[in-house]
């Protein structure tokens, strides 16, 4: 009695060759015309075919392990938002912190949009695999992206959030160079411009497998080799670092930054909030692992792997070397053991190492990070010589450290890494100078150098030249020392602010500034009261600024009591942003007084300046506070 297409004989055979397997015996002698193809055959068959389906399996969870590096990736270069934003409101004035954080916020969400209508489309849209060198033309609004159920590879769908991350990084960096002063309609068309088309159009150039300077053209390289940006020491840093420069120049440098009254940019950052910058440090540090590493798109197998762990320790090694480089020339020069030049090395490392992470070797990666810190200083000493103020540094850290990787890539380039992470054959051309390379790498290096920043300083140049020209660049010079919290946003922090509205004062229409309750509100007795020992207007120093705004502590009641309303009117330097965290907060204020000295002023019991309790910090005057 046999099974299928198998006698007793038959399915003996087939059984012995299956090793005993009953029932993969049974499946054969079903499945197939074993008296045909004979016992042998008919196993060989089924063996086939079940590797076909372990086969599938396999690279389908391949795939799948593919995507979800590259997704969990993306989510790491996005949590750099938070860390950019952070970073920036540490070393701006506190009165405009929530700016920094809307802008942030609001440039991540319509770079989301403007890279999905057309963005995307003009880095990697190829129809067919072509497209023109300069830029991308297919896939608009993700439009082309689209198949059945049965589709045996996953849709790209991942590789537009990568994408996005990137893009959204590119463009929050021009954030805090232009802080405490552009308004923020200037900057709203600014992070529509970038996503949409500056960075799009340098992202095909590099990273597309079509682009003219693309190490990844497998078809048309230049010089037969193609820059190396491996991660977007140019793509991203470059482009938003040059976007910075412009804006800094264009917008204009802090009122009081320069000139008769101003100070060195190591004093001029005097910050209270170092707990934001380091955070913001370290969350950029960590989502750089996700930056670098994740560029090789795959893990799932072995030179992928091996890629992506060497990334890692590269990046690591040059962060580490640009901190220690950072916190040993700040001590040379200041004799301070400085935090803020600490985290500014470390991230002048990171850039720096972005572009060659993955084609040099481990000990390359310190010397990088180290000259890189060096480049970041260099950079913001040359912009305080000229004096372009630039708040974060942000053309030093990511243009001039941007820019130092890309050569750097051209010098230390391993021939042996670069045909693993491009796969090309490493010939002297393709490898850096210092391994024997014949100077077509860093000729290379070079040309995608100058044609990005080229690029980027033409176009935005056009654009806030547009701006300025229409008058909406800058804000005006009261709504700039209120601060952009107040001035744009309409809010103020606890650590100092007033509130802006149009009202009528003595008759004439004006900007009426009001201290915040937060400022100063005093808890007596568990309710909310007002320190008798401020004084009238008529007792406030003259001649300080140029412009004198009267604040009515009456016409804020729910900061005081009635009785404290009948107290007039205190006047406070808004002009020239000497109250309020300003310059001189701590030297003008009301009341007691008491002094302090250094990069903030001292504590004291009493109602020493505006806040009531303790004089608020800000950029801050070093010469402590004198009260009236």
């Amino acid at each position: 009695m046999g099974i299928g297409s198998c006698d007793d004989q038959l399915f003996a055979r087939v059984l012995a060759l299956l090793g005993g397997d009953d029932v993969a015996a049974k499946y054969v002698c079903s499945a197939s015309d074993v008296g045909t193809l004979g016992a042998d055959g008919a196993v060989m068959r089924w063996a086939v075919g079940q590797l076909r389906t372990t086969q599938g399996s396999l690279e389908q969870v391949q795939q799948g392990l593919n995507v979800s590096f590259v997704l969990t990736s993306a989510y790491q270069v996005f949590v750099m938002q938070l860390g950019f934003a952070l970073f920036a409101a540490g070393v701006v004035r506190p009165k405009n912190i929530v700016s920094i954080f809307l802008k942030n916020f609001f440039d991540t969400c319509i770079a989301g949009i403007a890279f999905y209508l057309v963005g995307y489309a003009f880095a990697f849209g190829s129809k067919d695999g072509k497209s023109n060198g300069f830029i991308g033309n297919w896939d608009f609004a993700l439009s082309s992206t689209d198949g059945g159920p049965g589709r045996s590879a996953p849709l790209p769908w991942h590789l537009f959030i990568w994408n996005w991350s990137f893009c959204s990084a590119a463009t929050t960096i021009l954030s805090g160079s232009i802080a405490e002063r552009g308004t923020f309609a200037s900057y709203t068309i600014y992070a529509a411009v970038m996503p949409a088309w500056v960075y799009p159009v340098v992202a095909h150039w590099l990273w597309s497998p079509q682009g003219w300077l693309s190490a990844r053209n497998k078809e048309d390289r230049i010089l037969g080799v193609g820059a190396i940006d491996y991660a977007g020491s140019g793509v991203v840093h470059l482009v938003g670092g040059t976007a910075a420069l412009v804006g800094s120049i264009l917008v204009g440098p802090r009122a009081g930054r320069f000139g008769g009254g101003g100070m060195s940019g190591h004093l001029y950052r005097a910050t209270a909030a170092p707990q934001l910058y380091l955070m913001g440090t370290l969350l950029l540090w960590f989502g750089w692992y996700g930056f670098n590493p994740g560029s090789r798109l795959a893990i799932a197998d072995n030179v992928s792997a091996t890629v992506v762990g060497r990334t890692a320790v590269t990046t690591t090694l040059s962060a580490c070397a640009g901190a220690l480089t950072g916190l040993l020339f700040a001590y040379g020069r200041h004799k301070v053991w400085d935090l803020l030049s600490t985290c500014i090395g470390a991230l002048a490392g990171l850039v720096s190492v972005t572009s060659s992470c993955s084609v040099i070797e481990p000990w390359a990666a310190i010397i990088c990070g180290v000259v890189g810190a060096f480049v970041c200083e260099g950079f913001d000493r040359l912009l305080e010589r000229l004096e372009i103020d630039d708040p974060v540094s942000a053309f030093p850290l990511h243009g001039g450290c941007g820019a130092w990787g890309l050569i750097y890539t051209g010098l230390m380039a391993k021939g042996a890494y670069v045909q693993q992470v491009y796969g090309v054959a490493p010939g002297g051309h393709r490898m850096g100078i210092f391994y024997g390379g014949h100077a077509q790498l860093l000729l290379c290096q070079v040309i995608a150098l100058c044609v990005v920043v080229g690029w980027s300083l033409a176009n935005m140049s056009l654009l806030f030249w547009g701006l300025r020209l229409a008058k909406l660049l800058r804000v005006t010079p009261d709504k700039e020392a209120a601060g952009m919290d107040l001035a744009a946003c309409g809010q103020f922090n606890a650590q100092g602010a007033c509130h802006v509205h149009s009202s009528k004062v003595n008759g004439t229409k004006g900007t009426e500034m009001f201290l915040s309750a937060i400022l100063i509100e005093r808890r007596v007795n568990g309710g909310p009261g007002f320190d008798t020992s401020l004084r009238n207007s008529s007792s406030s120093p003259s001649g300080r600024c140029s412009t004198a705004t009267q604040i009515t502590v009456a016409s804020y009641p729910s900061a005081i009591t009635p009785t404290a309303a009948a107290s007039a009117s205190v006047s406070i330097a808004a002009a020239a942003g000497d109250a309020m965290n300003g310059d001189v907060v701590g030297e003008t204020g009301c009341g007691g007084g008491g002094s302090g000295a250094g990069p903030s002023a001292a504590a004291v019991d009493g109602p020493d300046a505006l806040a009531g309790k303790q004089v608020v910090e800000g950029l801050g005057d070093k010469r402590g506070g004198q009260g009236y």
